[in-house]
């Protein structure tokens, strides 16, 4: 689940009283290239009873088939002391970007300040999805599924390629750190199978643990090929809403593709490891 420390809506205090309300026994704060919001959520969670995973979501890519793929990597269970000086890194990358976002909509005739971002501190880490309800609000998208394919998708307007790391350099900082590293919503690479399963193995050597096996992307069909992928290749399985706010395409915090529910028994398999 993401913070208004990326690009969620709700505070960490927030989206822990709504896990309450929702009765999960279990979360873990996801934002962007940010751990600043894991504090403040665990303080939280430890007050309603709720188990709380570190967690963070890093951009990546790889080369496919002569052809490059944005993937996007999930750590869990690190120790944020370890991972911090690596998130001050990926935050300078990722205001080198928004600085390249917000030039890139100006050369087409849309100005979009920092001050259009609703932000909860200087410490918030902004991701086009913050640009993509931006342009929202002043008339240029109907609604942020239509900003980010018209503007930020590669083939946008106003796309730039984000200068993420190798998928092997983030893995490997997130076992520097001592976690666990999981590929997260393969659906969304829009991969053949045999693709998908190739991408997987070629993580397997630089350091994959797990998959992101349920996902709002991925149907119950597409989860059990993902589970199925996973065992074979003696991974792990984790699953997530990745959910941001309510009103997000009927995501809701705790429920992927179908409604599935993520089961204990893939949280008690990572502590296993």
């Amino acid at each position: 689940m993401h913070s208004v420390y990326s690009d969620g809506t709700y505070t960490p205090a927030e989206l822990v009283a709504y896990a309450k309300q929702k009765s999960l026994s279990a979360i873990s704060l996801t934002d962007h290239d940010t751990i600043d919001g894991l504090n403040e959520a665990r303080q939280h969670a430890a007050q309603s009873e709720i188990r709380f995973i570190n967690g963070i979501e890093i951009n990546s890519f790889y080369i496919l088939n002569n052809k490059r793929i944005n993937i996007h990597v999930l750590g869990y269970l690190f120790a944020p002391e370890k991972l911090y000086p690596y998130t001050t890194m990926l935050k300078e990358l990722r205001y080198e970007h928004n600085e390249s976002i917000r030039k890139a909509l100006h050369t087409i005739g849309i100005e979009i300040d920092y001050a259009d971002i609703k932000l909860q501190s200087t410490q918030n880490t902004i991701t086009r999805l913050n640009f993509a309800k931006a342009l929202v609000q002043k008339g240029h998208a109907e609604n942020v599924a239509d900003a980010l394919t018209k503007y930020f998708h590669k083939g946008g307007s106003a796309y730039v390629e984000y200068n993420t790391h190798p998928f092997s350099t983030v893995a490997q900082m997130i076992h520097d750190a001592d976690g666990i590293v999981s590929l997260a919503h393969p659906a969304e690479y829009k991969l053949s199978d045999t693709d998908t399963e190739t991408l997987i193995q070629a993580f397997i050597r630089d350091g994959l643990d797990a998959v992101e096996c349920i996902h709002p992307s991925q149907d119950t069909a597409y989860a059990q090929k993902l589970i199925h992928i996973a065992d074979k290749n003696n991974l792990l399985r984790t699953g997530g809403s990745d959910f941001h706010d309510k009103h997000e395409n009927g995501i809701d915090l705790g429920l992927g593709g179908d409604g599935m529910v993520i089961p204990e028994s893939f949280l008690q398999k990572l502590h296993v490891k």
